[in-house]
């Protein structure tokens, strides 16, 4: 039933996991706009930049990376210490995650609070809350902006993406293990209503699970530190989600842990 043509949906158990999500979600928008040559792309980078500038503006989120690596820092130099073989890929992660920390500390103030200051884009921004408001009879001087070179326009643009590079990191840098913890399994439901008692596998930050993508079934997860409950639903041509009601499911599932 499985192939490579698998559609993959993530979903977090817990509060701090799903902001890693969602900034790396941003990142990735934002680095494909950036990549484009259009104006129009670019634009759209700068708007994928102001949500970035709001997704990382909590005074806490440095603090709460820093001691989320630092505990796997521990957790994996534990793991070296009791090994008789030095292993490359364990020294490695050791060393990035050390670096991820450093990083992320030497940052001043709120990240990106040198972008959030800049009077250029704070206009921009402005004229964005109107619809249509950044048309060159209203704003000049973003007009000129968007005629520059491709090359001028990419420049600025991840000029300002620079000063939110420490916690881009981090926090890719949490995914990637956390990913890289993964237990799989198929699993089997009965009219679209799967429950996984989760006090066999405690503290799951991340759920993964794949459907086939001609299939139109998506899943809805809801959990808690006891039970994992999913609900598949099919998809009509006007992309409404139906109930399955009746018959089976098979599917594939990944549990993420650093247990």
């Amino acid at each position: 039933m499985f192939s490579d043509d698998s559609l993959l949906y993530e979903f977090p158990c817990n509060e701090k996991y799903r902001t890693y999500l969602r900034l790396e979600a941003l990142f990735q928008r934002f680095d494909w706009f950036c990549l484009q040559d259009s104006p129009i792309a670019h634009h759209a980078g700068i708007s994928a930049l102001f949500d970035l500038l709001d997704a990382t503006a909590r005074s806490d989120l440095r603090h709460e990376l820093i001691q989320e690596m630092e505990r796997q820092r521990q957790r994996l130099l534990t793991l070296a210490q009791s090994s008789d073989e030095p292993d490359e890929t364990l020294t490695e992660t050791l060393e990035r995650l050390q670096v991820a920390i450093e990083d992320v500390a030497k940052t001043v103030g709120r990240t990106g609070q040198s972008v959030r200051e800049n009077q250029w884009l704070q206009l921009v921004r402005t004229r964005q809350a109107i619809v249509g408001g950044t048309c060159e009879f209203d704003l000049p001087q973003f007009h000129h902006w968007m005629n520059r070179s491709p090359e001028a326009r990419r420049e600025e643009l991840l000029g300002y993406g620079q000063t939110l590079n420490p916690i881009r990191h981090g926090c890719c840098l949490l995914l990637d293990l956390l990913r890289a913890n993964s237990v799989v399994n198929t699993y089997r439901c009965e009219k679209g209503n799967f429950q996984h008692a989760m006090t066999h596998t405690p503290n799951i930050p991340l759920v993964r699970i794949w459907l086939p993508t001609s299939s139109g079934i998506i899943p809805e997860v809801s959990a808690n530190k006891f039970m994992l409950w999913i609900r598949f639903s099919k998809l009509d041509e006007l992309n409404k989600p139906h109930p399955i009601k009746e018959g089976s499911l098979s599917f594939r599932m990944g549990l993420c842990s650093f247990n």
